[in-house]
This record gives C-alpha cells, structure tokens and sequence, in this order.
C-alpha cells in the first residue's frame, strides 16, 4: 500500500498553513502516498455541507483512504475519531459526527470501523484543537502504508456511527417540496430533488415552472442548461451531479434570490404559455 491514494477535505481553507501541515505529516509518514485535496472551503464546522460535497464526489476518487475533516468543539470536546472500511475496500478516516456517513453509504455501507484511540500513532503532545495535524493526518499515514485499522484502536459496531439523514424533497401532487441542499462557487444553487421526482409531479423538461421561495415567488423555464436562456436570466435545470439546479447565465442565483443553503424551495408546474421572468425583475421582487 505504499502509493496508495488519500484524498482530503476539510474546512481549514487555504488562507492558512493548516492543509500544507497536514500534507507534510502525511509525507514524513507515508512518501510515496498520492493525496488529493477534495475540498478545504467548507464553511466552518458545517458537517452538513461536508457530508452533502463528499457523497457528490465519491463515486468519481480512486478506491483508497478518505479524510474528512469537519467538526464542532463543544463544552466536552470533539467527538471520537473512527476508521471505518466501506463494502468496496474504501477507508474513511473522520469525526464520528456523521461527516462521511453519506459517502460510506454510497458505496454499499460500512463492513468494520474501529475507534481512533491509540496514542502511540499520534504527533507527541497532541493540541486539543488541531487534531487533522496531531491525530488523523498521522493515523491516515500509517493507514497507507499498510497499519491494519484494527491497531487504531478497539472495534465498533457499524450501527452505533453517528449518521447524517439525506435531505429528502416530498413530491405533493402538481409541485414539489425542497430545500437548497449546496450553493457553488457561481452561485448556482442545487436543490434536493431530481428530474424523476420533478416528472412525478407532471414538470416536463421544456415546462415553464414556478419557484416559490422565502415568500417570493418566481417563473424560469426547466431547460437543458442555463446556456438556453439569455444572458441574465434564470433557469431550472440539472447540474453536474444530475440534480435539479436553479441557475442565472452569467449570474449568481444565490444572490438573485437571496438564498442559501438549507433554505425552503418549492418548484410546480404553471401554464406552458407563462412569460418569462429577467433578473432585473426577479431583483426588485420582495
């Protein structure tokens, strides 16, 4: 397991020298290791985002360690660390705060996890606030070069690891109940529901739909892409991950309507003859 590939998220930004620390413990460990930055701009302690960016991306990594780092100090102090091997030999190595939970999931759920609580693997003198440099980072190094996980620490049951529930939309006749599950670096905001459960509700591709959200209410065509609407104008559509995405060609949807993520969202059908709404309109709108 000497080249054996970690990818790493976290929300230290790049600002800092937090991620190239991490790299650099992971170096002096394991040389020969490949590590690929997922992500290190999740907004601060958001397990949420984090847990909602990793299930999006772990279909498309290579088979190998993956380090999460997302998670919240508290009166009693941070959660336990878990190693935890997925059905498809993946590692996940993370706060048991359900911050992984949906990317082991995804690829046929958790076969054996163990409990990080083995000192002699970790930096000497650990701080109590930087455990990706003084716990995880070096745990994850030995990992790949071959440390079976069961030396972490003792075994747990699977079924005890702390879960992240899937945000789920809820088709009710003609329309369909949501939420912003992330907002994109252009602003682009993807919803908690696909274009099957839009179908369910009778909302074709090429409909005019009727977006109604913190008490506005908007219309957009359900296109494509956002590229088939004039610069400037807003659209439903899919993203990259095949779900359902309300866009501006050449603007920032999030700001257009003032919303982010977690916010309520619900999408329904409205006669195919309906005119279309520009963004300076949709500004103006209270």
């Amino acid at each position: 397991m000497g080249s054996a590939w970690i990818t790493f998220m976290s929300d230290y930004g790049v600002d800092g020298a937090c991620v190239g620390v991490c790299h650099g413990i992971i170096a002096r460990h394991a040389p020969d290791a490949r590590v690929i930055d997922l992500c290190h701009s999740i907004a601060p302690q958001d397990i949420g985002q984090a847990a909602v960016t990793l299930v999006g991306a772990v279909g498309y990594l290579p088979r190998g360690i993956h380090l999460v780092v997302v998670e919240q100090l508290d009166a009693s102090g941070y959660t336990r660390g878990v190693v935890a091997r997925a059905a498809d030999g993946s590692t996940f190595v993370a706060p048991d705060n359900g911050v992984a939970s949906l990317g082991w999931e995804a690829l046929g759920g958790v076969e054996e996890a163990y409990e990080i609580s083995n000192p002699d693997l970790w930096l000497p003198l650990p701080t109590a606030v930087f455990r990706g440099r003084d716990v995880y980072a070096p745990v994850v190094a030995r990992l790949a070069t071959g440390l079976p996980p069961a030396d972490v620490g003792p075994r747990i049951d699977p079924g005890e690891l702390v879960v992240v529930e899937p945000r789920v939309c809820h088709v009710d006749d003609d329309h369909v109940h949501g939420e912003v599950l992330s907002v994109d670096h252009f602003g682009n905001l993807s919803l908690n529901m696909t274009r099957a459960e839009l179908e369910a509700a009778g909302i074709l591709l090429g409909d005019r739909v009727e977006v109604r959200a913190d008490g506005r209410l908007l219309t957009m065509p359900f296109a494509h892409t956002y590229g088939e609407v004039p610069l400037g104008e807003i659209a439903l559509c899919e993203d990259a991950l095949r779900q359902v995405m309300i866009a501006v060609n050449c603007g920032r949807a999030a700001e257009v309507l003032r919303l982010r993520r977690g916010d309520a969202v619900v999408v329904a059908q409205v006669p195919r003859d309906g005119a279309r709404i520009p963004v300076s309109a949709v500004r103006g709108l209270a």
